[in-house]
């Protein structure tokens, strides 16, 4: 027996020690099988590491200790990145042998700094769905066992400390969040019927309801005792107490879950505390840790119940009773008490319709030292809100600051409001309660700490007043409202009527100084100042805006505007006004002066804005109107849109060395129509600088549109009528006659990109063109003509350009080896241009030259061809140059067909050039120079036949000989023509002379070749 017993024990010792030893040494293995596990079930990251994970037999046996610290859930997408459940210290104490039973016993677990969001989004979809589906394969369901498996989960105890929880759901729409949660609960879960015991605290509470907050910041304690029964379908409220801040409910009663989905429920609720102070605690911004030393006396009941079916369709009656007598509260540094507070509240609902709610506050009163103010109201019903409500009061607000604390902030004046109101709201029948209100405030004086000006001389007389009850019978009158801060007045009139067809009157004048606004009202990330003095009148009413007739709305002023400068973070520009003034009607606005920067650009300008009601009121309506725009610098840089780059999400504004500054397009607004007439000094577009512009530009509809717009640019003159069209942003169009005078050929390579690809050649000329050029397109997103859609053509006219050692001129020459070439001087390898007119067309991605003349060094030269989009070029030369200037390949060439050298011929030599501009591969075009060798031959041949016909005339005697010979030798047409016209009879002496003639030849022909 002792044997078995220690064989036994080192069996059980042996298997604590694999339980130890198993998680250290195999932990990255488990952390593995772990995250394959999680990675196939849940559509989440989980966090976590094995040197986190800790297991304990020991220091609590027979119960083992598992604890994980630093343990996180988080979401993908549509929520990727948010915290699920984050933990610090997890730690569940679960009972060893209830392991090898069919009841797993856990007698603890407690979470320490939990972090747990809930988030519902208006479809549904909520972020702790993390399961992932898997298909379920219908099997044959196994024979029922005769005994049900017995399988249970008991918790003893659990516990939560600083805990943040936040549930928001968009579906409801309800959002509460808790903040340093501390909660503890004991209960047997096994059992049919058992008492579940929880303590809850919580330093913030904030509870918000369809945009209604009813709870903020609010300290909540709850000890509550649920009997559970029935398989968890009944909960018991026993003894149970809920406090918000000072204020405690303690309520009873039952909540069960029925079979159909709906709640049956009969809960009371009451205040155990009879203290008007717990009441008080609830005032927003009273509780804080002084409130212990407020007076107060007074005191409370309040009570309710809910009872009856909640469901989808159904809420249960509920009412709420509150009552408040005698009551008074003192701050203990204040002189002065809030005294005789008394209230009546009872809000019921006998039948759970939410429309059958009635609110009756029968009384309400406090005297605020020697101002006193009462109030009721009834609303009987929340579909036509049947009400009638009276309030009625005097208040020095001098004297609050002796009531409240109101440390940094003084007010001064006496307010005084007497409102009646008694009748039914009724939106679809245009009726509403009959209204007699007056208020009035003097003297009136607000100045905070916060603040660095006071609002000074505040004061309003206010009249609202309907005896039917129709909504158009309202009439409402503000009577001398005026204010004045730091010396700047602001004064006001308003007339107001008819809520069926909203009528209005309005004066208002005074000056605004925007800095002084935005110390009292800061503007995160923006700076404004200035002055603005304004003088409006206007009147009118909705039918008329509605029907567009805003000739029917007089409105008429002026405003004016002094040293008014503009700074925003997320603009690269400010934009100033030094002086601007406006004046305006109900047709149009006219800018008398404005004179402003934005950016580095000024602009001076004048002109009219005409239908502004329309386009500021209707919809889709136009703004027209005529400006004169003078300035010396337009920086358009500065209003391009930045583009994303590689390396983030927005660009700097200065480009890093070596990265070339991306713009977006400049968009023409659609409901726009201006005419801008033009005179600029300067204008920055991208990399150029155009100067002395002047025309005019026509917005409309999207387009701009450019009509006799004179400027000059890379040292020529420029005229240029088209249109730049961005009504489909995504393909900006442009369509341009350029008239242009004594361009820098040169400097055109660096600034157009059409001239970079199609003529390269460009960068190494020097000289000027003149043209007359159309060409259109589209544009890509960084404003540059995307070169597969141009198309265009024109003249191009060059009085005075030379190229020297570009590569295709050193590939012609050393392909045709002139002896010129072959010399030290530059000249010989030089182009000149010299009054050249050159027609090219831009058409299928190609850039077509006609033939065209120029000098290639001496010799006359023609060139036409083209050059593709892909840098390829196609081009033929044609030179003429003398037989003795070629190399000895062409040489041989003429030899071949005219027996000699032919060194005074005039050859013409004819090449084909391919390739690309840095690549060029010429071609003699073998073809046609032997034809061109051949003919020169013979044009050199028949020469030598006339030189050798004038010898022949000298030894032929007969005049009709001689006529007859020099026509052989081709004679002059009249000649010829004579001799056809002879008559018939002569045939016979024209043979003979023909005959006589031929002999002669021969016999010449034979002494030239004796000697």
């Amino acid at each position: 027996m002792k044997k078995v017993l220690i064989i036994l024990a080192s069996i059980f010792l042996l298997l604590i020690v694999v339980a130890i030893a198993v998680p250290i040494l195999f932990k990255d293995d488990i952390k593995a099988a772990v995250d394959d596990v999680l990675a196939e079930s849940v559509n989440a990251d989980i966090v976590w590491d094995t040197d986190d994970f800790s297991l304990s037999l020991l220091s609590n046996f027979p119960n083992v200790t598992a604890g994980m610290n630093n343990f996180g859930v988080i979401n993908r997408a549509p929520f990727e990145g948010q915290i699920l459940f984050a933990v610090q210290e997890l730690e569940v104490e679960v009972d060893l042998f209830s392991l090898m039973g069919d009841q797993i016993k856990i007698n603890g677990i407690r979470l320490n700094s939990p972090e747990i969001f809930i988030h519902v989004l208006e479809d549904g979809s909520a972020n702790y769905d993390i399961a992932i589906a898997t298909e379920e394969m219908p099997t044959t369901p196994a024979p029922a066992s005769e005994e049900a498996t017995a399988y249970n989960i008991g918790i003893d105890h659990w516990e939560i400390t600083n805990g943040h929880i936040v549930y928001d759901d968009a579906t409801l729409p309800f959002k509460l969040e808790i903040k340093e949660l501390q909660h503890s609960g004991n209960g047997d879960l096994n059992q049919d019927e058992f008492d579940l015991n929880t303590k809850t605290k919580a330093d913030s509470v904030t509870v918000i309801f369809d945009g209604v907050e009813y709870l903020s910041d609010k300290n909540v304690a709850a000890d509550v005792i649920i009997n559970i029964s029935d398989e968890f379908g009944r909960y018991t409220f026993k003894e149970n107490r809920v406090s918000v801040n000072d204020f405690a409910l303690s309520f009873d009663g039952f909540l069960a879950l029925l079979a159909d989905g709906s709640m049956d429920m009969d809960i009371n609720y009451a205040a155990p505390e009879s203290s008007f102070k717990s009441l008080l605690s609830l005032v927003p911004g009273i509780y804080t840790q002084e409130f212990s030393d407020i007076q107060s006396e007074g005191t409370l009941s309040f009570e309710g119940k809910v009872s009856g079916t909640y469901d989808s369709l159904n809420l249960p009656a509920f009412n709420v009773a509150l009552k408040v007598d005698e009551a008074m509260f003192k701050y203990p540094d204040l002189p002065t008490s809030i005294d005789n507070i008394k209230m009546d509240l009872l809000v019921d609902n006998a039948d759970g319709n939410i429309d059958n709610t009635i609110v009756d506050l029968k009384s309400f009163h406090m005297d605020f030292g020697n101002n006193p103010i009462d109030a009721s109201l009834r609303v009987e019903n929340l579909v036509n809100y049947k009400m009638k409500a009276n309030v009625q009061g005097k208040l020095n607000l001098g004297e609050l600051s002796s009531m409240f604390p109101m440390e940094g902030t003084m007010l001064k004046g006496n307010y005084v409001i007497d409102l009646t109101a008694n009748g039914i709201y009724d939106s679809i029948k245009n009726t509403i309660p009959t209204i007699a209100a007056n208020m009035s405030l003097t003297n009136g004086y607000v100045k905070s700490s916060e603040f660095p000006y006071a609002l000074e001389d505040l004061h309003f007389d206010a009249v609202v007043k309907n005896e039917t009850g129709n909504m158009d019978d309202l009439h409402a009158v503000v009577k001398d409202f005026a204010m004045t801060m730091d010396g700047e007045p602001f004064k006001a009139d308003l007339t107001f009527s008819d809520l069926a067809n909203y009528t209005w009157d309005l004066k208002a004048s005074g000056g605004i100084d925007l800095e002084k606004i935005t110390k009292v009202f800061p503007l995160e990330g923006m700076e404004l100042s200035g002055k603005i003095e304004a003088d409006l009148d206007t009147k009118g009413n909705m039918a008329s805006l509605e029907a567009e007739k805003y000739d029917q709305l007089p409105t008429s002023g002026k405003v004016t505007i002094t040293g008014f400068k503009y700074v925003d973070s997320e603009l690269p520009y400010d934009v100033t006004i030094s002086t601007a003034a406006a004046s305006f009607d109900p047709q149009k606005i006219t800018i008398e002066s404005y004179k402003g920067t934005v950016g580095k650009s000024d602009m001076n300008i004048t002109g009219s804005v005409s239908n502004y009601m329309a386009y500021l009121f209707g919809e889709n309506q136009t703004l027209n109107g005529t400006m004169n725009y003078d300035g010396k610098l337009l920086d358009l840089n500065e209003f391009m849109e930045e583009e994303e780059t590689a390396s983030g999400p927005t660009m700097e504004t200065t480009p890093a060395e070596g990265q070339e500054e991306v713009y977006g397009v400049i968009e023409v607004p659609k409901n726009i129509e201006f005419l801008m007439k033009s005179t600029i000094a300067k204008v920055e577009v991208m990399d150029m600088t155009l100067t002395n512009i002047v025309g005019d530009i026509v917005v409309e509809d999207g387009i701009a549109s450019f009509k006799n717009v004179n400027f000059n640019l890379l040292e020529g003159a420029f005229a240029m009528n088209g249109s730049y069209n961005t009504q489909n942003l995504d393909e900006p169009k442009y369509d341009f006659n350029l008239d242009i005078k004594d361009l820098s050929i040169q400097k055109s390579f660096s600034a157009f990109s059409l001239v970079q690809t199609y003529a390269p050649v460009a960068r190494l000329v020097n000289g000027s063109v003149s043209t007359d050029f159309n060409v259109s397109g589209l544009l890509n997103d960084e404003m540059l003509p995307d070169l597969g859609t141009v198309t265009g053509g024109g003249l191009l006219k060059i009085a005075q350009a030379s190229l020297s050692d570009s590569k295709i001129i050193q590939s012609v020459t050393a392909l045709t080896k002139l002896k010129s070439s072959n010399s030290s001087s530059a000249k010989a390898r030089k182009v000149t241009l010299k009054d050249v007119l050159m027609s090219a067309t831009i058409e299928d991605g190609k850039l077509k030259v006609d033939p065209f003349d120029f000098k290639l060094g001496d010799y006359n030269s023609t060139v036409s061809g083209a050059t593709s989009l892909d840098g390829g070029i196609s081009y033929n030369l044609k030179m003429d140059i003398p037989a003795s200037d070629l190399g000895s390949q062409f040489g041989s060439l003429v030899s071949s067909f005219g027996g000699g050298s032919g060194d005074d011929a005039m050859i013409p030599i004819k090449i084909g050039i391919g390739g690309t501009y840095d690549n060029p591969k010429p071609q003699l075009l073998m073809d046609d120079q032997k034809q061109q060798a051949k003919a020169a031959v013979k044009d050199k041949a028949k020469e030598e036949a006339k030189d050798l016909a004038g010898d022949l005339l000298d030894n032929v005697k007969s005049d009709k000989a001689k006529d007859l010979v020099s026509g052989l030798l081709g004679g002059d047409e009249k000649d010829s023509s004579s001799t056809q016209k002879a008559d018939s009879t002569q045939v016979d002496l024209k043979k003979q002379l023909e005959d006589e003639a031929k002999d002669a030849i021969k016999n010449l022909f034979r002494k030239k070749k004796k000697n």
